[in-house]
């Protein structure tokens, strides 16, 4: 299995001969107003794609999506990605992606399969309280193949039972978290923490994680800089990896 981060939450995965794309967000810097009501109103993206789109969208297998905000699925990628491509998603989604003309819409339930990967959904929180039911429903995936590392792509949660339980049902050797500690002016971060990080470290010591979903949507409270000097006084460097833009994660 090869993982790259993207930008944001969007990730190339190669494994059992398929090439899929998580989560495109595809515009270019500053390509849509700020979010409201978040500590640091800047228009969205931060940063331009690391490489040209056509590469990004050449030759794809599949797009798995796991929820519908637009730093996970936005309007470049709407337009761009072939009508005929196949898409799972959440339940919730299906219809809206339908409406938006794509004709191989795979609502995953429980499980699907795509070539030799099987694909189960997960469940998570997407903040707390209020915001958090608002901002939901979330999705998460666990990609599954013969001879290949079980990746774990929780999606955008805060550490909650939800994650707890696909750790526990799944056993993944990979997890992929979304972290910054994203926020609102008020209530509490809608994603991981450098807290949750580091819990979700030592709730699971075998597994290894990459946080990703860091310094390219302008409501984050935590940059790279931050989540790595906490993995360093945690002792932690070795068990989780923070990559930049366009990397290709050693796993």
């Amino acid at each position: 299995m090869h993982l790259t981060l993207v930008r944001n939450a969007t990730l190339e995965i190669r494994m059992a001969g398929l090439r899929l794309l998580v989560d495109p967000q595809l515009d270019p810097a500053g390509a849509r107003p700020a979010v409201p009501d978040t500590p640091n109103p800047r228009r969205n993206p931060l940063v331009d794609l690391p490489e040209p789109l056509e590469a990004l969208v050449a030759g794809l297998d599949a797009v798995l999506v796991t929820h519908m905000h637009q730093d996970h699925f936005d309007d470049t990628a709407r337009r761009l990605l072939p009508r005929g491509i196949s898409i799972l998603c959440q339940p919730e989604d299906a219809a809206r992606l339908r409406d938006d003309g794509f004709t191989d819409v795979r609502p995953v339930a429980d499980e699907a399969r795509l070539g030799d990967v099987a694909i189960s959904r997960t469940g998570g929180r997407h903040g707390t309280g209020e915001i958090g039911r608002a901002m939901a429903p979330v999705s998460g995936f666990v990609l599954d193949a013969p001879g290949e590392l079980k990746l774990y792509i929780a999606g955008d949660t805060i550490l909650c039972d939800e994650v707890r339980d696909a750790l526990a049902r799944h056993r993944p050797d990979v997890a992929v978290v979304n972290a910054s500690a994203a926020r609102f002016l008020e209530g509490d971060p809608i994603v991981m923490s450098a807290d949750d990080v580091v819990a979700l470290a030592r709730h699971a010591p075998d597994l290894h994680i990459v946080a990703v979903h860091l310094e390219a949507i302008a409501h984050a409270t935590e940059t790279r800089a931050d989540l790595r000097a906490r993995l360093q006084a945690e002792g932690l460097t070795d068990r989780v990896a923070v990559p930049e833009d366009g990397s290709e994660v050693p796993l």
